[in-house]
């Protein structure tokens, strides 16, 4: 099923449901009066759902360490769609994971209904749902019949208040990990180790498949330069013109003498082919393309020994940040600030206009495709921070987490909404 379909069944179907559960969710709430108290001896079974986003997972890390350590002994079960569940099986700390298939209309509700039954049967006490604006996110989340129910808040997401027992105000303006983290906050928990994501398993096979791949291409384990070009299936107006890496590549080949290895899905193949057909042809036998060609883990193998890897603002990219891999990233219609990184040997190239960030405040972009943010990212700057970023001299600039910028006075957690009625809010 396309994004814009899955978007369209979300406000045009799922909005009016979520509104009926509400009214139910409201009156149950007051009759029921059950126990939303949050200990670790009550706390058995915790589920996190984020339904789509490789990137967003792997900012949640931070977020499920930090949950796992307040509540050690619960198991923890994470719902995603079926092209994420490949990498949240590679996460710590996960013990189950439960797929919804969203390939079809007919394949998401039958997935559903199975995810339903199952978390039933795990009898939730805390309920993670990270999706922001998905009235899907809050239909899965009440019918899990979770004790606790916890998400995020937007004018636009109204539909929430009242079905969930805990809301936090979504800040687009913080890190999205910090963000992710707050959420924990609301019930009771200390933020471990804010600033790492992941870790990433990457196995033994995984590392021999790489090494089978490199020795037909004649490359050297480590000495190579990853290019990965494509947008995800969220918008296309991420991208950087082809053009653009054609010649970045022609310079890096040129400038660095390290062969070129360009990724992506099999579907991807076409894209990827267009940019090296633009490719001088003095350098056709440095540059490869594998798009379609690893598996999951082939290709974290693959990014986790680049020297660098230049991507556009897309899930590898996180991928690059939580296996520590050098990296040159894109940011356009996304805003950096959210979803950057400002880890060591991390550069990020940003050229602001006007309309940006757009991609999660409109639907049609106002350049109706022409992204001129990222057009104007120029190659030599792109191949200048390259160049930093192999000789090491990119410092790291996380800031400083401030606990006292996320607290009120009294030291609870700013921008909670609790049901009216929870007498006693839980912390």
């Amino acid at each position: 099923m396309k994004t814009q379909t899955k978007l369209h069944l979300d406000r045009r179907v799922g909005v009016p449901i979520a509104w009926a559960l509400n009214l139910t969710a409201r009156v149950l709430g007051k009759v029921l009066h059950r126990n939303h108290t949050v200990a670790t001896a009550n706390t058995r079974t915790i589920v996190f759902a984020k339904y789509v986003g490789m990137g967003s997972i792997i900012q949640a890390t931070p977020l499920i360490r930090t949950v796992k350590a307040r509540f050690p002994q619960a198991r923890i079960i994470f719902v995603t769609n079926h092209s994420c569940q490949r990498l949240a099986e590679r996460l710590e700390h996960i013990d189950a994971i439960i797929p919804v298939d969203d390939r079809g209309f007919f394949r998401l509700g039958w997935s559903s209904l199975r995810t339903i039954a199952a978390l039933l049967r795990s009898r939730v006490d805390l309920f993670f749902d990270l999706e922001v604006y998905s009235a899907y996110g809050s239909i899965m989340s009440l019918l899990s019949l979770s004790r606790n129910r916890l998400g995020f808040y937007r004018r636009s997401a109204e539909h929430k208040i009242g079905t969930y027992t805990h809301l936090m105000y979504f800040n687009a303006r913080h890190p999205v990990r910090y963000v992710y983290l707050q959420l924990a906050r609301a019930v009771g928990c200390e933020p471990i180790e804010p600033d790492r994501l992941g870790p990433i398993r990457v196995t033994a096979s995984d590392r021999a498949e790489l090494t089978g791949k490199l020795h037909t291409l004649g490359i050297e384990q480590g000495r190579y330069i990853v290019v990965s070009p494509n947008a995800d299936l969220m918008s296309d107006r991420r991208r950087w013109p082809g053009n653009r890496f054609a010649l970045l590549i022609h310079k890096v080949i040129e400038h660095l003498d390290l062969p070129v290895l360009l990724t992506g899905t099999v579907t991807e193949y076409a894209h990827v082919a267009g940019i090296i057909e633009q490719i001088p042809s003095g350098c056709a036998d440095r540059v490869h393309n594998l798009a379609g060609e690893l598996s999951l883990g082939g290709f974290l193998a693959l990014l986790e020994q680049a020297r660098c890897v230049i991507t556009i603002d897309t899930g590898p990219m996180h991928m690059c940040w939580a296996l520590g891999t050098p990296s040159v990233c894109l940011f356009g219609p996304g805003d950096p600030v959210h979803y950057g990184w400002a880890g060591p040997n991390v550069e990020i190239l940003y050229e602001r206009v006007y309309c940006s960030p757009c991609l999660y405040e409109t639907d049609e972009p106002p350049c109706r495709g022409n992204n001129i943010c990222m057009q104007r990212i120029e190659v030599d700057a792109v191949l200048g921070a390259i160049q930093r970023v192999l000789a090491a001299t990119v410092p790291n600039r996380l800031p400083a987490f401030e606990v006292g910028v996320f607290l009120d006075g009294g030291g609870a957690p700013l921008g909670r909404f609790v049901r009216g009625s929870i007498e006693d809010p839980p912390l």
